[in-house]
């Protein structure tokens, strides 16, 4: 069942009473309305409401509407202003647009012609919050995570009984695994899915950044703090809100953030009124967050509230029959990127990346794939394209290249063809000397090489 929607908030600046009485009766139903009679009551309402849309008389007793809404603008530029007159002059209409102002309305006007402009700039809200939200990540047309391993089917059935929840989310797993995938398919599939699907890593961030971010800041609430900004709980409004690596989320944020969950109430930076929202929260780490409870890095309740449902991602070493079909999927859009066709991979280097370990999970092996598509030569991908530097240089350090894991062992001519290399290498290019080192003829060093 999903939760009702949040109602925007609407400011109402005009200093005829009998104007106001008539608004406010029409549209307290659909919106949370607040009044202002004076440019500098309108001043300060707004500074404490944070009202979504302002609609804003052009003639106020103690000043201009004009300059009313340049201040507006001033303290946030994403707020949409409706202008009103019965004595608007075209200059005055026109600055006004100029400053930013959605429309312009002639009083006295038609009700109807109120409800249908209302209407289309409560649609620019939600547009605007949706714009924001896709400059911070892409969008996915995949309703499912690719794969035939049963770890994946098992990962799909539970996407499907979870999207449509409204309960908080944890995914645990190793960087790289496909923990932000993940939650965006539970957005995609959820009924919030035209809603804003916002995501952050709190990974290296600072307390105060971590808190601007998440509940924006009012202006002048600290050096810089030259706007007003909205936070992701107000981006994310009626949508989902990702945190990746949350573990890493400064402790004292941790406390804010379980109470605005909690209470779907928060404060801007430097704020001094309650704003709701109906955000559903994803949260991911790679950590244990239980022992870091037990070290006390985390907080308990915070923890238990995030653990209603707790989904691990498996490692890409744990679905190694899922890498082909990957494989297919991640060039498809790399090739549209680079303007190619989707090139096939060879049968050795597709045994090659079958049988690497992959520390770093699917998203190494995206990079991988990126980098071969980049310097390959010939139509397809060849063994000789794929730089799996970290796995060779891992076994040699701890098992002088031996598999000491089934995953780890490769195919025989592949070790051949690293050892020849190195070999020549190490011989300074010298084929003769690395022959004689390898105790084979130089023609047939030649032909190892060749192939």
């Amino acid at each position: 069942m999903t939760e009702p929607s949040v109602r925007q908030r609407l400011l109402i600046v005009d200093d005829d009473p009998n104007v106001v009485a008539g608004l406010e009766a029409l549209l307290v139903d659909e919106w949370e309305v607040k009044t202002a009679g004076t440019a500098r009551e309108a001043r300060s309402v707004f500074a404490e409401f944070s009202p979504d849309v302002v609609l804003l008389d052009m003639m106020l007793p103690d000043g201009s509407g004009v300059d009313v809404l340049h201040d507006l603008k001033m303290y946030s530029e994403a707020v949409s202003v409706i202008m009103m007159s019965g004595v608007g002059t075209i200059d005055s209409v026109v600055e006004s647009m100029k400053l930013g102002a959605e429309t312009f309305l002639q009083k006295p006007f038609d009700y109807s012609l109120l409800s249908v402009t209302l209407d289309q700039v409560s649609r620019i809200v939600r547009t605007r919050r949706e714009l924001i939200a896709l400059r911070r990540g892409d969008s996915s047309d995949l309703d499912r995570l690719p794969g035939l391993s049963p770890a994946v089917q098992n990962l799909n059935q539970l996407l499907a009984q979870i999207a449509r929840a409204v309960s908080p989310v944890l995914i645990e797993g190793d960087s790289g695994t496909g923990k932000g995938v993940f939650a965006r398919l539970i957005h995609n599939r959820s009924p919030r899915a035209r809603a804003p699907f916002v995501d952050l890593n709190c990974a290296g961030l600072s307390k105060e950044l971590l808190e601007s971010e998440l509940f924006g800041h009012e202006r002048g609430a600290f050096t810089n703090a030259m706007n007003t900004k909205q936070g992701l709980f107000e981006i994310a409004s009626d949508g989902t809100l990702f945190l990746d690596e949350i573990g890493d989320m400064d402790v004292t944020v941790q406390a804010r953030l379980l109470k605005a969950i909690e209470e779907k109430r928060f404060r801007r930076v430097g704020g001094i009124r309650d704003l709701t929202t109906n955000l559903r929260l994803i949260a991911a780490t790679n950590r244990d967050l239980g022992a870091d409870v037990a070290a006390g890095r985390f907080r308990g309740d915070l923890y238990y509230r995030l653990n209603v449902v707790r989904v691990r991602m498996p490692a890409l070493r744990e679905r190694q029959e899922d890498i082909p079909l990957l494989v297919e999927v991640i060039l498809r859009p790399l090739a549209k990127e680079m303007g190619r066709p989707v090139p096939p991979v060879s049968p050795r280097a597709m045994k090659r990346l079958a049988s690497y370990a992959w520390p770093g999970n699917v998203r190494e092996l995206r990079n991988v794939l990126e980098r071969a598509m980049l310097t390959m030569t010939g139509k397809e991908i060849a063994s000789e394209d794929l730089l799996l530097e970290s796995d060779s240089k891992s076994m040699a350090k701890a098992t002088g290249g031996l598999p000491a894991t089934e995953w780890e062992i490769r195919p025989l001519d592949d070790v051949i063809a690293d050892y020849v290399n190195a070999s020549v290498k190490a011989a300074d290019g010298n084929i003769r000397k690395a022959s004689r080192q390898l105790q084979i003829s130089p023609s047939t060093l030649y032909a190892r090489m060749r192939k």
